[in-house]
């Protein structure tokens, strides 16, 4: 197909709940839009947290909701692809990209029914975590081995993530590495946007973190090292998930719960991270973690941990990307980079970046002109060349 002509796009995803790979595909979704190409989103289940981009078709492949168990979930695996089978054979449908693991095993499941579509497959984390995931780790990984060899492309957000899927699965040609796209102009505006239900008080330090409260995020971490700060210098929690209740029971054990706030989900955690002096990133393991760059678009000063995928390739790109920090920390070129679970180092980077505003200006200015390198329009690019050609 020639690229000059606008081509239908079809993305099939579990819902659209708070999420990076939601996020990641409706910036897509939205600018493949205003390119004049037909966007439909094909969403297993209905949770709609976020705002569905003008001209995008939105289609339910079933009336349930994200509270089914993971098990009830994968149940009903076959009877959503056979959804997508019947979608795919009344609009005449080429190909389907799918995001996240469960969209993709229905995908795929859906070319064992006898649907015909091209089949692309998103991978939005690594798959090693599985390994440690007991009995739900197990069916994921038979499912990968099993269903990924009939996929007509895999594509990676990081080199990380492709290699870690390399290491214990197989090498393809047909695979690709695509980083996520932002919307630059959108961030920027909405970081711009009044705070209206927290206080920045001009004589306190901030610092930040968003994500859904759950043990892969190691929020605790971020809470040791508080601990050993400064009084003035207090912590903004944005998200919720199975450990709130945990993470603020730790936070009165620390004597922090005067300084930790709790604010939940918000539409907008631009305008928060704005007015933060730091954003920290804590996890054991990421995909491509959206809001450590969306960070320094806002420039905000990015401290993370160095897990698997993503942080070094953004944050120390010049260094080998299976390099990994097995303890301390590193003044990599846009922003810090720690060891996973070294609350030591982690304090050490925040007393060292809060010590010295030079610094900080200088990682905020430098991490701003980096975040650029992932513009939508750049990203949206790349996936136009293997959505368009079928």
């Amino acid at each position: 197909m020639n690229l000059e002509k606008k081509c239908p796009i079809v993305f099939l995803i579990n819902s659209l709940c708070e999420g990076g790979a939601e996020r990641a595909m409706l910036t897509l979704s939205k600018r493949f839009v205003e390119e004049g190409h037909r966007v439909t989103i094909l969403a297993l289940t209905k949770n709609n947290f976020y705002t569905i981009p003008k001209g995008v078709e939105m289609v339910y492949l079933s009336k349930m909701n994200d509270s089914l168990s993971g098990v009830r979930k994968m149940f009903y695996m076959p009877y959503h692809a056979w959804k997508v089978k019947q979608y795919v054979k009344k609009n005449n449908v080429a190909l389907v990209q799918s995001y996240l693991f469960r969209a993709n095993f229905v995908n795929l499941i859906s070319s064992m029914l006898g649907s015909t579509q091209v089949i692309h497959v998103v991978n939005r984390s690594v798959v090693s975590r599985f390994f440690k995931e007991g009995l739900s780790g197990k069916i994921n990984l038979f499912l990968i081995r099993h269903l990924y060899p009939k996929a007509d492309r895999v594509i990676h957000i990081s080199i990380q993530m492709k290699n870690d899927f390399n290491r214990h699965f197989f090498t393809r040609k047909n695979e690709k590495v695509v980083y996520n796209p932002y919307d630059i102009k959108a961030v920027l505006s909405q970081s711009k946007e009044s705070v209206e239900d927290f206080i920045f008080e001009s004589h306190k330090r901030y610092l930040i973190t968003v994500g859904r409260l759950i043990p892969l995020k190691r929020f605790q971490d971020v809470l040791e090292a508080m601990s050993r700060l400064d009084s003035d210098i207090e912590l903004i929690l944005l998200g919720d998930g199975a450990e709130r209740n945990f993470l603020q029971e730790r936070a009165k054990e620390l004597s922090l719960e005067k300084r930790v706030h709790f604010l939940g989900q918000v539409e907008n955690p631009f305008k928060y991270i704005k007015k933060s002096d730091v954003f920290i990133s804590s996890s054991s393991v990421e995909g491509f973690p959206n809001v450590l760059l969306e960070s320094m678009l806002c420039e905000t000063m990015v401290i993370s941990s160095d897990c698997l995928s993503g942080p070094r390739e953004i944050l120390a790109p010049k260094s080998k990307s299976e390099k990994r920090l097995s303890q301390g920390m590193e003044l990599s070129e846009f922003g810090i980079l720690y060891a996973v679970g070294d609350t030591l180092a982690l304090l050490e980077a925040l007393r060292k970046v809060l010590e010295d505003q030079t610094l900080q200006y200088d990682y905020q200015e430098r991490a701003f002109l980096r975040a650029n390198d992932f513009s939508v329009e750049s990203i949206a690019s790349q996936y136009r060349e293997v959505l368009c050609y079928v």
